[in-house]
């Protein structure tokens, strides 16, 4: 998201509106949450990064449950 502004504030030319912005942003996204946040059709920026941003955020806590999952059916064994 930083890079993405930085990089905005470059070039202007090349994220002229806020659609583009959005557009480019997603474009920018991982795979795993590009689908989903392109599909929330966000209004603007600020909306897109904050889908972006949830979306890891539970993507993140999904694989550290699963993680833990896995150690506790390990240690369960014994």
């Amino acid at each position: 998201t930083q890079r993405f502004n930085k990089l905005a504030l470059m070039c202007p030319r090349m994220v002229e509106t806020n659609r583009v912005k959005v557009d480019a942003y997603i474009r920018g996204l991982t795979d795993n949450i590009k689908g989903e946040v392109t599909s929330s059709r966000p209004a603007n920026l600020n909306e897109a990064v904050r889908m972006a941003h949830k979306l890891m955020d539970q993507k993140a806590q999904a694989r550290d449950e699963r993680i833990l999952e896995g150690k506790k059916q390990k240690w369960g064994s014994f």
